[in-house]
């Protein structure tokens, strides 16, 4: 039997026959017979979409808007203390107002887990109507244009957008949803760099890309960096990486050690606010890791500005509770 994606209250979405979940916290505990398995269809994937998409388009996660806010309690320059509250007010007024965080809605990407990753036809088919719907509705600017004649679809679908990608780096079933502007994209980079390059090599260049972009990626940023991999898995995971919680250190101490190293060697640099000076360039370091070929070293940096737009909806039990 079925278990069916249901809407509940806001930012929840309940499973299962209405009946049968007032009868019992699980149908296995009526009928232990039952075998059991997830039906995710368009229309009960639909809700949480859309509600993720209205919450990351218009408001920021807690942990950003808490970041910046401490950023702002200890910055030490006038000009960038006042670029810090502009961003705390417009971002309060994004969310009271339910107004974009930023005219550039950019193009949004979806990463799949768990049991959503044998759904992905049904994942974008949802992800498409939702992004239509928030189009249409003038909340999101059409920016997907064909890359040679630059048409305009002007609903933000089409040509393979939006995007819906798996990520098999975890067993739990959930989605995380990124939006991304072309102010912080054009600035990602690739390099592969060679496998004899030492940790000192490695935080250079990293450092590097961040001084080459300087003020372009409207910092204070989020940095997502892939290491390892090929050169496309060091892409997606340094996208992947800026889904993550500030704060948040990766499970791996020598990781962890390195994401904090350049976590302060930015904030050294002075680019600051908007690239106007200060002492917050990033409000945090994420780097994802994945076995490499003995001969390579793809470093892929991706930029998130400090409006980074993330959703997070996680199965809880019989629920689907958008967490962040």
């Amino acid at each position: 039997m079925p278990i069916i994606w249901r809407a509940g209250s806001r930012n929840t979405y309940s499973k299962g026959n209405n009946d049968i979940l007032h009868k019992s916290n699980s149908i296995n505990e009526t009928h232990p017979e039952w075998e059991v398995f997830l039906d995710f269809t368009v229309k009960e994937l639909q809700p949480v979409i859309n509600e993720m998409l209205v919450h990351a388009t218009m408001q920021l996660p807690q942990d950003t808007l808490s970041a910046i806010k401490e950023a702002h309690a200890r910055e030490t320059k006038d000009l960038a203390r006042k670029q810090l509250e502009a961003i705390l007010t417009s971002a309060n007024l994004s969310e009271l107002e339910k107004l974009p965080l930023c005219q550039d809605t950019g193009l949004v990407t979806l990463f799949v887990s768990g049991e959503l990753a044998n759904h992905t036809d049904e994942t974008e088919k949802a992800l498409t109507h939702a992004v239509q719907n928030m189009t249409s509705k003038g909340a999101m600017r059409p920016n997907v244009v064909h890359p040679l004649t630059r048409k305009n679809t002007g609903t933000n679908s089409g040509l393979n957008e939006p995007e819906v990608l798996v990520d098999r780096s975890t067993k739990k079933t959930a989605m995380k949803m990124i939006l991304k502007g072309a102010g912080s994209e054009n600035f990602t980079n690739l390099k592969m760099m060679v496998p004899t390059a030492s940790r000192q090599d490695l935080f250079k260049h990293i450092l590097q890309v961040v001084i080459d972009a300087g003020g372009k990626t409207c910092p204070p940023n989020i940095l997502g960096i892939g290491i390892g991999g090929s050169a496309i898995q060091a892409m997606f995971n340094s996208k992947l990486a800026l889904t993550r919680e500030i704060g948040a250190r990766h499970p791996d101490p020598e990781t962890a050690n390195l994401e904090t190293s350049l976590l302060k060697a930015m904030n050294e640099l002075g680019i600051g606010t908007m690239g106007l000076g200060g002492d917050t360039t990033a409000l945090d370091v994420h780097i994802e890791t994945a076995g490499t070929h003995t001969a390579s070293l793809p470093v892929a940096i991706s930029f998130g500005c400090w409006a980074n737009r993330v959703a997070v909806a996680e199965l809880k039990g019989e629920r689907f509770r958008i967490v962040r």
